[in-house]
Formats: C-alpha cells, sequence, structure tokens
C-alpha cells in the first residue's frame, strides 16, 4: 500500500494503514443499510397514504355457523322498563341486543335469547363517577 502523495517533485510515502480495508468495507456496509431503510420508508409512506396500511384492525368476516333450522314459537311479549324507548338494535344468530332509552337519561343494553325470546338480563350503561 505504499505509494506517491501528491504531484511534487519530492515523493513522499504514504503510510500504510492495516484497517483501512475493514473502514471501507463498513462504509459499504452502512451507504447499503442507509439505502435499503430509506427505500422502506419510502414504501410504507406510500402504503398509508393509499391506505394500504391503515392502523385499524381488518373487519372479522363473519362465518356462517350451520344450526338447525329456526323454530316457531307464537307470539311473544317482552317487557321493556317502564317509559323505555329502544334507540338501537344489533343481533347476531343466537342473541338480540336492544339499547333502551330509560326514564330520564339512564340507557341500558337489554339481551334477549332469540330461540326462547325471553329477556336474559339489562345491563345498565353508567357514567364513570371519576370522568368529569
Amino acid at each position: 500500500m505504499a505509494g506517491n502523495i501528491g504531484q511534487g517533485g519530492t515523493p513522499e510515502k504514504r503510510p500504510v494503514v492495516p484497517y483501512l480495508g475493514a473502514v471501507k468495507v463498513a462504509a459499504v456496509v452502512m451507504g447499503v443499510m442507509i439505502v435499503a431503510g430509506l427505500g422502506i420508508l419510502g414504501v410504507t409512506v406510500a402504503k398509508r397514504l393509499g391506505g394500504a396500511g391503515s392502523d385499524q384492525p381488518e373487519a372479522a368476516v363473519a362465518v356462517a355457523v350451520p344450526t338447525a333450522p329456526p323454530t316457531a314459537f307464537g307470539e311473544v311479549s317482552l317487557q321493556l322498563p317502564p317509559r323505555a324507548r329502544i334507540l338501537d338494535m344489533a343481533m347476531d344468530q343466537r342473541r338480540l341486543v336492544l339499547h333502551l332509552q330509560l326514564a330520564g337519561r339512564d340507557k341500558a343494553l337489554m339481551v334477549v335469547d332469540l330461540e326462547s325470546g325471553r329477556s336474559l338480563g339489562l345491563i345498565r350503561l353508567e357514567p364513570d363517577p371519576l370522568q368529569p
């Protein structure tokens, strides 16, 4: 690794550096890592701007579970709490959930069994006392 430095009339010997090859390899590896990191960053930004990398979990796919055909149950009366109004409802294959506005400003969820038509229970929704 000895050689001349400069173009002058007095040739100077270059000092021998034994670890210079390792420094060059390290510089090349770091350069490749920087380029790869920028590429990954660019792809991630492009996906998020395009909507493909959203933080929201994917919606669960409903799977139809084979069940026995529903049986007729005739007319069923469901007792709601006094002065309650149904705000919303949701159901799956076995349960109906009624979102109720009770007397005053209280709200509750009533769970109804679809096979028997009877109420399984009432869940009262109360504000958190620690929240202002």
